[in-house]
């Protein structure tokens, strides 16, 4: 199986969000200003050169941008020593139906966390569908608030995990091209390449 990962492909990245969120879960609010944010990073993930996920991480501030009444994200001890603009939410993680049960979900979140560290992110904060936390868990990430039913009144989780190495295990990208391992008896190259789709709404 050969994995290859993008930045920058929002065309892509839309293409799965749209058939998986709207399509597959009934969303109605999946696009927003954050989407077209520079500041926003699109990862997008490949196999065998077919699309297959994506996901988005990008400063916290960004939400208070994009709409200044959206929820505070909860507090929590991991919080402590993170600076302004180090900490990252990561979301729309998503994989294509015929592509699921490959352990590609993993590696988006993993690739994700990377690229998150990357662009300077000392702690990363996510809001999960409650039926996925386990796969958030098994990442390394912690439940910080109760259950909410903010996002379309879906049941869903604030969660965190302090990626610079202060809570545990941490990793960055370093840069284009590394290795990352996968898990701890598998080890997969994967490539990152800056790229750039021209797509217009």
């Amino acid at each position: 199986m050969d994995i290859q990962l993008k930045t920058g492909c929002f065309d892509d990245a839309a293409l799965v969000r749209r058939v998986v969120f709207m399509d597959e879960q009934g969303y109605e609010n999946e696009f927003d200003a954050i989407d077209e944010d520079q500041n926003c990073i699109h990862v997008t993930l490949y196999v065998d050169g077919e699309l297959a996920g994506c996901s988005r991480v990008f400063p916290e501030e960004l939400e208070r941008v994009a709409d200044a009444e959206a929820p505070v994200l909860p507090a929590c001890d991991m919080d402590e020593g993170v600076a302004a603009g180090e900490t990252y939410i990561m979301g729309r993680v998503a994989v294509l139906p015929a592509m699921r049960r490959r352990g590609l979900a993993s590696k988006i979140v993993e690739a994700s966390e990377a690229t998150a560290c990357d662009a300077g992110a000392k702690l990363i904060k996510l809001h999960a569908q409650e039926y996925v936390l386990p796969l958030y868990a098994k990442a390394g990430y912690t439940q910080i608030a109760p259950v909410d039913y903010e996002d379309e009144g879906q049941p869903h989780v604030w969660m965190a995990k302090r990626v610079d190495g202060r809570y545990g295990r941490s990793f960055s990208a370093g840069s284009w091209g590394r290795s990352l391992a996968i898990g701890a008896s598998e080890r997969l190259d994967i490539q990152f390449f800056d790229s750039v789709c021209i797509y217009a709404r």
